[in-house]
This record gives structure tokens, sequence and C-alpha cells, in this order.
């Protein structure tokens, strides 16, 4: 009995051993088995990680465009809901983009809608196609050529003639693209997008002035900031630059903008800048090679339509509490900071003195400030400008 009692426990610490050997071998073949599922999962990764690095970045990629897009394309509705029944007003450049849908919102808000364009038939087909969607029928197609100053001329006669008002003028048309001269000779960018529109706003001023308060609206764009005037190389003849040439004419517009501000204020005639946004009109169709494909698909996919650009445009015509913002520069229905550099008085009078003497008429500047931009004439600047 006593022989028995002492060999349960030897058998008992044998079975312990086997057990912990037992359980090591478990433990052993479990971290064996996780090194191979490890090394199973690194080959997958190696094969996986292009793909996901690739999924990566093309989803961040289209995060990033998709937050531009909306940063671009943001707008504001226009919060005023007047109506200007009866009112005229003359919108240049309203056959496509801006200027179309600009004039079809004024034609829902009861106005004397006027638009221009330079192919007859086609004016004459986008107030048919307002007139039919708006009801309003007194939408009327008007023929002008902004870079021809001749043509400015003879169509103001003709207006001043069939015409008894003039409310809002609207210098909306421009021009984007290689270098090319006007019929005057003039670098067309500028002759179209300023030039012409200064002539045409100082042929009609007096009429504005007879139906005052009258407003006028020069659709600019963000690009003035980075403008500026060699007044020495109006024809662009020491480098020409699409871009650079588009800024500058948008310069000349906020310049004269300003100016139309300090002139005609007193007279009640207010003036605004508008800058729209990047919209995707028309405005690119001239811009050549590989560049214009690209920028003219960028257009279509990233900028705001021209119906929400044209809200604020709208805004400055018929919104009330605007006269204390006069000469200011508008964006999303608000005044925006305007670039110091365009408050130059100086320029602003030389600006004024050179554009009258390409048009062909006496600049009203006082003698003594004009001095400074005598040197050289008219005739000489047409000369300069008519190498294209």
């Amino acid at each position: 009995m006593g022989q028995s009692a002492k060999v349960v426990p030897h058998a008992k610490v044998k079975i312990d051993h086997h057990a912990k050997l037992a359980e090591e071998m478990k433990q052993r073949l479990k971290v064996e088995e996780l090194a191979e599922n490890i090394d199973e999962l690194e080959e997958v990764v190696e094969d996986v990680f292009p793909i996901l690095m690739f999924t990566v970045i093309i989803s961040t990629a289209i995060l990033i465009i998709f937050l531009i897009r909306m940063y671009m394309r943001y707008s504001i509705p226009n919060p005023s809901k007047n109506k200007i029944n009866g009112k005229t007003v003359l919108i240049t450049g309203a056959t496509s983009g801006l200027g179309k849908a600009t004039a079809l919102e004024l034609a829902k808000r009861n106005a004397r809608v006027l638009i221009t364009g330079r192919e007859k038939v086609k004016v004459e087909a986008i107030a048919r196609n307002i007139r039919k969607k708006t009801g309003n029928q007194h939408v009327n197609a008007l023929q002008l050529d902004l870079g021809n100053l001749r043509n400015i001329r003879e169509f103001v006669e003709e207006f001043n003639r069939t015409e008894k008002s003039l409310h809002v003028l609207i210098n909306n048309a421009g021009y984007l693209g290689p270098k090319s001269a006007t019929d005057d000779g003039l670098e067309r960018t500028f002759a179209v997008n300023y030039l012409g529109h200064f002539y045409l706003t100082h042929l009609l001023t007096e009429k504005m002035i007879k139906n005052a308060p009258a407003r006028i609206i020069n659709v600019v764009s963000d690009a003035y900031a980075k403008g500026s005037i060699d007044f020495d190389d109006l024809a662009l003849n020491k480098g020409y630059d699409i871009s650079k040439a588009y800024a500058r004419s948008k310069f000349a517009q906020v310049v004269f903008n300003l100016e139309c501000h300090r002139r005609l204020f007193g007279a009640c005639v207010w003036s605004f800048a508008v800058n729209p946004g990047a919209c995707n009109t028309d405005l690119l169709r001239y811009y050549p090679g590989l560049t214009g494909n690209i920028l003219r698909v960028i257009s279509r996919i990233m900028y705001k339509p021209p119906e929400d650009g044209a809200e604020t445009i709208v805004y400055c015509a018929v919104a009330d509490g605007l006269r204390e913002h006069s000469g200011k520069l508008f964006a999303n229905c608000k005044v925006v900071k305007i670039n110091e550099k365009v408050k130059d008085k100086t320029v602003a009078r030389k600006l004024w003195c050179v554009s009258a003497q390409l048009c062909g008429f006496e600049s009203d500047v006082p003698l003594e400030e004009e001095e400074e931009v005598k040197p050289q004439a008219a005739g000489e600047q047409q000369a300069e400008v008519k190498t294209p």
C-alpha cells in the first residue's frame, strides 16, 4: 500500500510535463503559423500596394478638384427681386455667355432690353429667343462692332435718333486671344475690351445724364490686379502675351470705372465694376493651340455657368441703395476690396487723355494735367499701334 501511494505523484508530474510540452508545441505552431501569415500578408501587400497607392492618389486628386470646383463655382443668388419696368438697358456682347444670361434675366424683370453683337443675324436670333422665353416683347437687336471706332460713332448716332432713353449701360463684350489689330490698327484686346467701351460710354453719357439716375456697369475680371499700362507700348510690340494683354485691358476698365464715378456721380450717373468670377462662356474660343483646348475643357468642368455669373451684373442693374457704392468693385452681389494701384489719379488722367486721342476727340482734362500726355499725339499712338 505504501509503495503504490508513492507512484501516483510521479505519474502526475510526468503527465504535467507532457501537457506543458504539448502547450509549448502549440505555441510554437501558432507562432510559426502567424509568421507564415505575416509573410503571406507582406506578399499580398507588395502586390496590392501600387494599386492601393494609385487609388489613394486618384481619390485625393478627385477630392481636390471637387473642392476647387466648388470654390470656383461659388456664387450668391441676387438678393434683389426688383423689376425695372420700362427702363432701357443696353448690353454689349449679348449673343452668348454673360451678356445673353443678363439680357434674359433683365427681360424677365420687365426691362426694355437692347442687345448688341457684331453679326446681325445672330443677335436678332438671340433677341427672338429671349422674347419667346420671357414673353417680353421689348427685346431688340442692334448691330455693333466695338473693334471699329467709326461703327461705334454711327451706332450712337442711330441710337440717339431712334431711342428716347437709356437708363443702364452694361459694358460686357470681351476678347481674349492671339495678337491681332482692329480696323483702326489698334491692338484688339485693348480696343474691344476697353477702348470701344470707353468711346461708347463717352458718346452715350449725355443721354444717360438726361435719364438720370442711370447706371454704367463694367464687366471686369480679377485679372485686372495683374495688369498695368505701358503708355509707350500700347501696341505691345515689346512682347505680346495673351493673359497679360487681357489683364491690361481689364485694369484699364477698372481705372475707367473709377474715373466715370469721379466725373458723373454728381449728375446721378453711377458706375459699378463687376467681377462675375470664372464662367463657362465663349471668351476662350479664340485661345490658340493645345493650351486653348485644355482651358476650354477646364472651363466646361470647373467654371460656373453664365447664369450664375450674371447674378451680380443684374444686381448692380436693379438693386436699391447702391448710390453710395458707385465706383466700387462688386463680386457675388457685394462690394469687394479693390487693388490700390487702380486708384492712381495720374494714371487715370493719362489713360483718359490717351483714350480720347485714340478715339479722335479732345480730352476735357485741364491743360496743366494733360501736359504729360501731349508729347505723344493721337496720330503717333495710332501709327505705333498699327503693327499687329
